[in-house]
């Protein structure tokens, strides 16, 4: 007698892949490329403000230090309130904030309001508009999300490319007031991008699944009519509509965040704001030493690679370029990071790198890299050398999120967001640090080199604990 088979089909929930997910992408380009303005452009638009203060050095690292702290300590509170609201809803929140931070600036007269004004106030926006938006973004895309984050990537450096020229030209042109305020109109696209920021619900993708079952041979069967269906679907027939959350870490350009579509999906369970904090709080993890020392050679070389950026066009300015040529100069730099993400992202295509261990080469190619950019102060030399610094920051900041990943894979979401408070953590410490360096030292080399003496401190700490965990796996293995 013949086999028997049966065959039947489920249909299963899948993320879009695009539609409106394409809307969301380019709302989330739109988000990053207003917001990154003050941060890439900081010492161009505030230099000569912060200079008739008298300190410009002090002025930008306890600003940016603060906003850094700020953004990702709201990063882990945004994680929670997004099981609470939509991400339109808490998009919008950041983009109030943002926009209030923005037009504080416009009245600033000193160093408290400036503070107050951009590392709180429109820290505090960022912290919410970056979890939204890449939240929203995560749960639209799924087979089709690596191309898409890397389109967004490369868009988000296009902009960090053309903002430095942008903030030369306004200022020459059209002065400080004038420029904060179109800062100011500039924050408020980020209301119509919020906007857009929908529930993934309506449109998620119905797959059939046929499933075939040999009598005689007794094993089940599964074909699978699209690959993009996750083990975490359910039967729309069998259960109703169901969806578990789905979490992952982010990168964009220079931030990252730890995201989840766990709003938008019907729960088993009600998760609230402070349960999931929680959980995504376990302390535990701060009693590993190997823990510890990961996230804090990462806290310090993340903070490092922003103070840079905030502070070289204050140094450059005080060495006597001009604020074309400083424009000019983090042009290149930034082109040869979009130069770098999409080599790297062919490299990675083809074969597996170790994360860390890219980022542990990278840091003390950086050191050598930070030493020589101060060792001659001619134009051609500067440029040149931040071009290869530009090119080494990709190979920090893309592959930073996936340290936790590889090393944490079972507690990554956990991992990064701890992360977020121990970077925050180093920053709050490191600003005051480098401007205690300058008063004492009135110095701009010497910041520059407590600045690469933090990436020196993560290839110390990383190489010793690389070499001692290896020896004692060897002699585990003799044993």
């Amino acid at each position: 007698m013949g086999a028997k088979a049966k065959s039947n089909e489920e249909e299963l929930l899948a993320a879009p892949d695009g539609g409106w997910g394409y809307v969301i992408v380019g709302a989330t380009v739109v988000i990053f490329g207003v917001t990154a303005i003050p941060v890439v452009a900081f010492g161009l638009i505030y230099g000569e403000f912060l200079r008739s203060l008298g300190d410009e050095t002090t002025g930008t690292t306890i600003s940016n230090g603060v906003f850094t702290t700020v953004y990702s300590f709201t990063g882990l509170l945004a994680n929670g309130l997004l099981n609470i609201f939509s991400y339109r809803q808490v998009g919008f929140m950041g983009s109030i904030f943002h926009l209030i931070g923005a037009v504080g600036l416009i009245f600033s007269r000193n160093m408290f309001h400036l503070i107050v004004s951009f590392g709180i106030i429109q820290g505090i926006g960022f912290g919410l508009l970056m979890p939204a938006s890449l939240s929203a973004f995560n749960s639209f895309f799924d087979r089709k999300m690596a191309v898409m984050m890397s389109i967004c990537q490369a868009l988000t450096i296009a902009f960090n490319m053309v903002a430095p020229q942008l903030a030369a030209w306004s200022m020459s042109s059209v002065g400080f007031t004038v420029t904060l305020i179109g800062l100011a109109a500039m924050s408020s696209l980020t209301f119509p991008a919020c906007a857009t920021l929908l529930p993934v619900k309506p449109y998620l993708k119905t797959v059939a699944i046929v499933k075939s079952t040999d009598v005689e041979s007794g094993p089940e069967i599964k074909h699978q009519v699209e690959p993009l269906v996750r083990a975490s679907q359910r039967s729309l027939h069998s259960v109703g509509y169901h969806h578990r959350p789905r979490k992952s870490v982010i990168s964009l350009g220079d931030q990252m965040a730890s995201v989840t579509t766990i709003n938008q999906f019907h729960q088993e369970e009600d998760v609230d704001f402070w349960t999931s904090l929680v959980k995504s709080m376990d302390m535990s993890l701060l009693k590993n030493s190997k823990y510890l020392n990961v996230s804090i050679g990462l806290g310090l070389a993340y903070t490092s690679d922003m103070a840079f950026i905030s502070i070289l066009p204050l140094m450059l300015g005080n060495l006597g370029f001009q604020s074309q040529e400083i424009a000019t100069m983090m042009g290149v730099f930034f082109a040869s990071d979009l130069v770098s993400r999409c080599l790297l992202t062919i490299v990675t295509s083809l074969m597996k790198l170790r994360s860390r261990l890219l980022i542990l080469v990278t840091c003390a190619l950086i050191v050598i890299a930070r030493t020589a950019l101060v060792s001659n102060d001619t134009y051609m030399w500067k440029m040149v050398v931040l071009g290869i610094l530009g090119f080494l920051r990709c190979f920090i900041q893309t592959p930073l999120p996936l340290v936790f990943s590889e090393e944490y894979q079972d507690q990554f979401a956990t991992a990064y967001s701890l992360f977020m408070a121990v970077n925050g953590v180093v920053s709050l410490v490191y600003g005051p640090l480098m401007s205690y360096v300058k008063a004492l030292t009135q110095s701009d080399v010497m910041v520059c080199h407590v600045l690469t003496l933090a990436y020196i401190i993560c290839v110390v700490s990383w190489t010793c604990e690389l070499t001692f965990c290896k020896k004692n796996g060897k002699d585990k293995e003799v044993k």
